[in-house]
C-alpha cells in the first residue's frame, strides 16, 4: 500500500489553481497520467469517468477512475476498474491571504502482483515522483496560464 501526501503554497488565486486541478483531460500535460479518455460527462461538462493511463516503470496501467468535485475546493479520482487494485487521489485548495495552499493526497493499492516489486526505496521512488510531478507540474501549469 502506497500513502501519500503533500501540500505547499502557490502564488496563484484558488479559482486559477482549481481551474487546473479540475480540468482532468488536461492531466497528461502535467500530471502523472500517459492519458485520459473522458467517457462520461456530468452537467458541467467535467469529466466524471475516465480511462487513465499511468506509467510506472515497470509497465503503463490502466484504470477506469470516477472524479468527484467540491468547487473550488476540491477533486477526488478513485478507481472504478482496471489494473490497479485500488486508487484515490485528492487536490485541496484553500485561501491563505494572497496565497493558494495545495494538498495531494494518494493512495494506492497496487494489488499483490505489482505490490511485490513497490517496496522500500522503490516504493519511495514512486511516491516522491508523483508528488514532486504534482508539485512542480502545477506550477508550469499556472505559469503557462498566467
Amino acid at each position: 500500500m502506497l500513502e501519500a501526501e503533500r501540500t505547499w503554497t502557490v502564488e496563484a488565486p484558488v479559482d486559477a489553481v482549481y481551474a487546473i486541478i479540475a480540468d482532468v483531460e488536461r492531466y497528461p500535460d502535467w500530471h502523472f497520467f500517459a492519458t485520459v479518455d473522458v467517457l462520461e460527462r456530468d452537467h458541467e461538462k467535467r469529466a466524471v469517468r475516465a480511462t487513465c493511463t499511468h506509467p510506472t516503470p515497470v509497465a503503463t496501467l490502466t484504470t477506469e477512475t470516477t472524479f468527484t468535485y467540491d468547487p473550488l475546493a476540491e477533486v477526488e479520482a478513485r478507481r472504478a476498474e482496471g489494473d490497479l487494485k485500488d486508487i484515490q487521489g485528492l487536490f485541496t485548495v484553500k485561501a491563505q491571504e494572497a496565497l493558494s495552499v495545495v494538498t495531494h493526497r494518494l493512495l494506492v493499492d497496487p494489488g499483490m502482483r505489482l505490490g511485490m516489486l513497490l517496496r522500500g526505496p522503490v516504493e519511495d521512488r514512486v511516491r516522491n515522483s508523483v508528488l514532486n510531478g504534482a508539485e512542480s507540474g502545477l506550477a508550469k501549469a499556472l505559469a503557462g496560464n498566467g
